[in-house]
Formats: C-alpha cells, structure tokens, sequence
C-alpha cells in the first residue's frame, strides 16, 4: 500500500521551556500575576517551539498555578498576534499547578523572517513569548496550479493546487490555505477526497469563489519532513474576468445510470470553457469516495470521454470536475448509479459494517454480506483489498446457498502512523465487488475521537438536517475543540462549534445544515472534523419530485 499520508508535521525547530518572571515570557503590563500581585492564578507560558519555518504549526502549553487556598476554575484564552487561537477552561484545586492539553497554530508563510507574539491570558494574568517565523523558499512553478495571473468574474469557482514534493516518499505532506492572511481552509478537511486526490493526482488542491470584485491574495503553505515551502496568487475580480466551464450535454442522459456489474459503460460529457482553456476532466463517484478516472480535454469545446469496466456502486453519484488551466472550475453531479447487475443472478456484494475509525496500528474489521441471485448454490474466496495502492490483505472462502445470503467479516492490521490517514478497502468476491472509505487515527491524534451516533435524514429539500455527533476526550487534562460539519462531495464547512471537554469525559453536540431545495433525491457524506478526528456518514435529501 502507499504509504503516502496527510500528515500534520511539526516545524524542524527547537522546543524552548519557558518561564513567567524571565524575558522569554513577559507578563501582560495591563495584568498583574507574575509579579506577585492580586491574580488568584499565575499562567506561564512553556514549550513554545521558537523558530518556526512559516507553513508549519507553532505550538506551546500554557502552565497555570492555583495560588490560592481554594478550589478555582479558570478560562484561559489563546492569542497569536491577537487572534484567538482558542479556549480552555479547567478546575485547580488549592495550591495545583496544572498544564492544559498543548495547543498549535498553523502559521502563514512568506518569504522573508518575521515575529508572532503567543500570548496566553486568565481574568488576572497573562504571559507572551515573540516567536520567530522563518522565511520559506516558494514551491517550484512546475508543481502549482494555476499560473499566474488568475483573473476571474465575480462568481467564479478557482481551483487551485499545490503538488507534492515528493511523490515517491513514505512520508507525505500538509498543504494550509489563506487569503488575505486569513486562514480558509487546510488538506484535511474532507480528508477522504482530499486523501484520494493527493494519492491519484500528486496534489492538494482547495476550491475558491470569489463573490465581489477587487483583489486577493491566496497562500498555500506546504508543510513536509524535509522542510516547508509557499505558494501565492493574486486573484483579480473584474467583470470582464475569465468564467466557468460549463458541461454542455452528457452521454447518458442526466439521472439515472443503469449498471451491469459484468459489462462495461460509456460515459460523455461535452464540455466548453468562453476563454478556451480547457485543461481536464477528474470523473468521480461518491459514498465510496474514488476517481474513476481523468480525461484530457482542450480548447473552447471539447468532448471527455470515459469507459468504466465492471460495476460502481449501487445507488452511488458519478461527478465530473472540469478544470481549466486558467485556473477556472465547474463541478456536476450527473448520473446516480443504478445497478442492474444484482437481479436474480449472479452473486452481489455489500458491505454492511466496519468498525472504523481504529487507531493505529489496531485491527480494522470490515463486515460485507454475499446474497446469491441465483438458485445453485457458489462458494467462492472472498478477498479485503486496501489502499490507494491496492493490496491483498485477508482471504476466507464462503459459501451461499442459493436465493440466500451469507455474511463475513475480514480483517487487516493496520500500519502505526502518526496522522490520521483516510484511505478506500474493498471486498472482492470474482465479479461482486463492494467498497468503501475508511479512517485509521494516527498516533498523534489519539487524544480523542469523534464518533457520529445519529442523524435525522432522510428530510425533505430545503429542511434542516442535524447531525448529533460524540467526542471523547482521552487525555486526563480538560480541552477545548473547534467542531466542524462537513458536507457534500466537494467538502464545504456549514456549521461551526466550540465544545470543552473534561479530561477522560465526553461531550455530546448537534450541528445543523439547511439543504438546499432539489428536484431529485440525493445522498452524500457529511463528516463531523475536530482537530484531526473525523468521522463520516452518508446520509439522504429527498427531493420535490
């Protein structure tokens, strides 16, 4: 398997302990604490990675001291150059000093060196540190994407990509986005399709839609092992600016795409881009979260083709990404797959279970159910494939009476890896195949885990969907966690929250997503993110019709 990874890795730089009183660590000249005034709590700020190569994640843990002879609970906030990086809040019992779990903060990159204040704050006390942030090489033109200059109407989606710098390493690398020195976005959000591109397309990419003219400047910081680099575009929103693709005609018709499992199918788009840059066309189905495959397409018109061998997954959406090289995008869900192959022949498969997400290194069990369509009884091997780079890692033979069905369970031990990674298994058995996305949690983001435990979908278009969702925290200290709903098959951020858990406590939480009004009945994923936890689920909007 490709061991290629999403990985949120540190900045080669030193860990410096910190103290309040020293000059590392200033107290706050508006608070008192440090020098022995009235503050019941006296906060330090320690282990603050100084320097910090720009793109990379500045970290550091705030100590706090209970100086009094009762019971307290204080809430402490987080700022870097005075932007909240978050909030913790946490009980000391009289005369405890305690360390909350440590924070990080992904930094903007730029060319030359510059200094960030970390600045950690109570009611009554606060300490800063001046970390330094190093200047990061730009990322070769020959791995970014678009070129410059990018030159778009209001409206009109950008696609942007950041390549890896190494393809053939075992590690992998984080790509983070800003605009305008804002922070918008990072490759793991939707790390399924995020995780599946990077893999396929040596790329992360992220989506922009500027929605009022002017000016803005976007960032990309590559963050790897070997050190950190830049990307930057200036995008420029005028009237006259270039426009979408637009997928003109498709071959079937839209809706519905009838799918034998043993046959082949034919797909078309006809394509066309006003300013004639037409570049390609990324084919995916949803659910199970793959690319089918990529076509080549230039020029104002164009025609992408596709021949898919075997069958996609029952009920699942076929989507077409039309990229241009001008950096202009469109996306269409257009067919929703209905498989014919699983009548009263033949044997189907589904999988029914997994007990994703594992930690790693843990055992992931995939459970799918055989049904034999026929009337003779078949035994057959039933093989758990895994990976982007597919592999062979359980086989058992199965036997199904026929008209009746069979379940089995597969296993695989998954590799010990520092981040989180998301990747597709798939059972095989001849013809029948099955398939889906699963989430291994690395090592590094084993402090807790989310899990989501209900939802109210099916619900009719334009109602609101609600997504509860469970956080477990496995650290002993208490923590504060961003939440995040995820939704669609290009992943889009709905709805945010902020949730504190106890240490070794759990917090339930609902997040709401108003869907939008369709004609057609719909399925996709939706993805509960908290600081690298992730879980996912596929869920329905019927539609008017």
């Amino acid at each position: 398997m490709n061991r290629r990874r999403l990985l949120r890795w540190a900045a080669a730089s030193s860990t410096v302990p910190v103290a309040a009183g020293t000059v590392q660590s200033q107290s706050d000249g508006s608070t008192a604490g440090t020098d022995g005034g009235g503050s019941d709590v006296t906060v330090r700020l320690v282990d603050v990675t100084d320097p910090v190569e720009g793109g990379g994640l500045l970290r550091w843990t705030a100590e706090l001291e209970n100086r009094t002879d009762r019971t307290v609970r204080p809430t402490v906030e987080y700022l870097v150059d005075d932007e909240s990086a978050g909030t913790v809040t946490l009980t000391l019992e009289p005369g405890e000093t305690e360390r909350p779990f440590p924070r990080s903060y992904r930094i903007e990159p730029a060319a030359r060196d510059r200094e960030v204040t970390v600045r950690v704050r109570t009611e009554g006390d606060s300490a800063a540190r001046t970390v330094t942030v190093l200047g990061v090489d730009e990322l070769d033109d020959g791995l970014t994407r678009p070129g410059e200059p990018v030159t778009v109407q209001p409206g009109t989606t950008v696609f942007f990509e950041a390549g890896a710098v190494d393809p053939d390493a075992d590690g992998s690398q984080f790509t983070g986005w800003w605009v305008d020195g804002e922070s918008v976005g990072d490759s793991m959000v939707g790390p399924a399709w995020q995780s599946v591109y990077y893999a396929e397309q040596n790329a992360h990419y992220w989506q922009y839609t500027p929605e009022s003219e002017g000016t803005h400047e976007v960032t990309a910081g590559i963050d790897t092992e070997d050190g950190n680099y830049r990307a930057d575009w200036t995008v420029s929103v005028t009237p006259d600016g270039h426009a979408s693709p637009t997928i003109e005609a498709a071959r079937p018709e839209r809706g519905t795409l009838p799918v034998d499992r043993d046959g082949t199918i034919d797909l078309e788009i006809d394509v066309a881009d006003p300013d004639g840059s037409l570049e390609r066309v990324v084919w995916w189905v949803g659910q199970s979260d793959l690319i089918l495959g990529t076509s080549e397409v230039s020029g104002t018109t164009d025609t992408a083709s596709l021949t898919v061998d075997g069958g996609l997954c029952h009920t699942c959406p076929v989507i077409a990404w039309v990229i241009c090289d001008d950096g202009t995008f469109a996306s269409e869900s257009l067919w929703q797959v209905d498989d014919t192959g699983s009548g009263d022949t033949g044997l189907s498969a589904s999988i029914t279970e997994t007990n994703d997400p594992v930690d790693a290194g843990e055992v992931l069990e995939v459970t799918a159910e055989l049904a034999n369509g026929s009337t003779e009884p078949v035994t057959r091997d039933v093989d758990l494939v895994v990976g982007h780079d597919p592999q062979r890692v359980d086989t058992r033979s199965v036997s199904v009476a026929g008209g009746g069905t069979e379940t089995v369970t597969l296993e695989f031990e998954t590799a010990v890896v520092n981040r989180t990674q998301a990747f597709p298994v798939r059972v095989e058995a001849d013809d029948a195949v099955a398939e889906r996305t699963v989430e291994v949690i690395g090592t590094a983001d084993a402090g807790g885990r989310v899990t989501i435990t209900g939802t109210n979908d099916p619900v009719d278009a334009g109602d609101i969907l609600e997504v509860t969702a469970t956080l477990e925290n496995a650290t002993d200290r208490a923590v504060t966690r961003d939440i995040e709903l995820i939704v669609g098959h290009d992943p889009t951020v709905v709805d945010t929250r902020r949730l504190s858990i106890d240490g070794g406590g759990s917090e339930s939480i609902t997040l709401e997503f108003e869907t939008a009004v369709v004609a057609n009945d719909q399925s996709f994923p939706v993805r509960v993110a908290a600081d690298g936890c992730v879980a996912q689920r596929t869920v329905t909007v019927r539609g008017t019709n």
